[in-house]
This record gives C-alpha cells, sequence and structure tokens, in this order.
C-alpha cells in the first residue's frame, strides 16, 4: 500500500457512534479500515474502506460482493487479537500520526473495555491514538499531557496501573494523594482553567473527555 496514511481511521461493529462525526472523521482521513462488520457501518452511510479487517464472521457475504475492488485481510475465528486490535496493529505498520477509532464501543461491555486497553497493549509515544464516541472522546495518559482552551469541560480519569507522583493543575477537583492506585478514580470532573495540565512519573491511566455541553 502506497497510498499516505498520517491519519488513519478504524470502524468498528459497536452501537456508540454518531453518524456527523463518522462522516467527519472519514472524510479527514488518509485510509480508512472497516474492522469486520463496521463495514456495515460504512456502508450504510456511502464509505468505502480502504481496507477489510477480520475474521468476517459477522459480516453477510452479500455486503463484501459490493466492494470487490476493497482488499482484505481475514484471519481465522479463533484468534489471540480482536477484530479491532488486528486493525489497530495494521494501522501501526503504516506508520501514521494519529489512528482514530470508531463505533468501538457498545452494548458489549468487555469488548469496549478491551478496546480501551488496546489502547495501552499499542501504545507508540510516537502515534496519537484516540477513541471517539457519540459524546466523548478517549485517550491514554503515560506522560505530561496539555489540554487547551476547554474550560468547563467535564472529564475523568481512569488508572489502569499505579500512577506514580501524580499532578494535574486547572480542574476543580483534586486527588488527595499523588500516587493512585487501580481503584482511585476521578469521576465528573471539571476543567476550570483554560489550561489543564496532567504530568505522572509513572504509571497508566485514560481520560473521557466529554463534548460541549454534555455536564
Amino acid at each position: 500500500m502506497t497510498k499516505s496514511a498520517q491519519r488513519i481511521i478504524i470502524i468498528g461493529n459497536g452501537e456508540d457512534w454518531q453518524k456527523e462525526k463518522v462522516i467527519s472523521f472519514c472524510q479527514t482521513a488518509d485510509f480508512i479500515i472497516a474492522a469486520d462488520n463496521g463495514l456495515s457501518l460504512l456502508h450504510q452511510l456511502n464509505i468505502v474502506p480502504d481496507l477489510i479487517i477480520g475474521d468476517l464472521d459477522s459480516v453477510p457475504s452479500a455486503l463484501l460482493q459490493c466492494y470487490p475492488d476493497t482488499p482484505i485481510e481475514k484471519f481465522p475465528i479463533k484468534k489471540d487479537f480482536s477484530d479491532t486490535e488486528l486493525s489497530i496493529k495494521k494501522a501501526i505498520t503504516m506508520n501514521p500520526e494519529e489512528i482514530v477509532l470508531l463505533a468501538v464501543i457498545g452494548n458489549y461491555f468487555d469488548h469496549s473495555y478491551a478496546t480501551i486497553v488496546n489502547l495501552f497493549r499499542n501504545y507508540k509515544p510516537e502515534i496519537e491514538m484516540k477513541i471517539i464516541t457519540s459524546n466523548s472522546l478517549i485517550f491514554p495518559i503515560k506522560k505530561k499531557t496539555t489540554l487547551l482552551h476547554l474550560k468547563g469541560r467535564r472529564f475523568s480519569l481512569f488508572p489502569i496501573s499505579d500512577v506514580k507522583n501524580f499532578t494535574m493543575q486547572g480542574a476543580q477537583y483534586q486527588f488527595p494523594k499523588r500516587n493512585l492506585k487501580v481503584t482511585d478514580y476521578s469521576l465528573s470532573n471539571i476543567i476550570v482553567e483554560e489550561k489543564l495540565e496532567i504530568d505522572l512519573e509513572k504509571g497508566m491511566l485514560f481520560c473521557v473527555l466529554f463534548d460541549k455541553g454534555w455536564q
């Protein structure tokens, strides 16, 4: 594949998505991957993917016939990785600047959480990787992170490992301690300054940043 791919979009089969967001991100994508039956969502929106990846166990054969010119990477049903993670791994080999995952959160909590874990299992400091839901942005934090011009926005933080020497400036609520456990979290916090700065010496946590207007 010779197509330049600075922004790669991965479309899953989850229920938590917004039509306008999917269309907007796909319009600005350099490369679009349909993770298994994410193909149905794209077909519904008249968007043609550049690649289809998965075991194809949930993709109607008639639908696949609509995309005779789209490459397919098919995997066995019994495999070590989810279709979404296979798509992430493929995207990483293309050395993009950004990987955006849409429609990967849904009714199956285990699959949804696995996708969040995949942000860390496949973490590359040089690649910005994030999940877009119908009302939020989910992204990993493993180093100093600064968010600008988001005053008034709601956000939550969840460690997925022990976190050492955590600090946060610009938020309404603060942790009472600097070393966090996986059982700690900051739920429904608010950005109260023009700059939210999060820093940590060691550890991993993810942020759920809600869209403007969600309180």
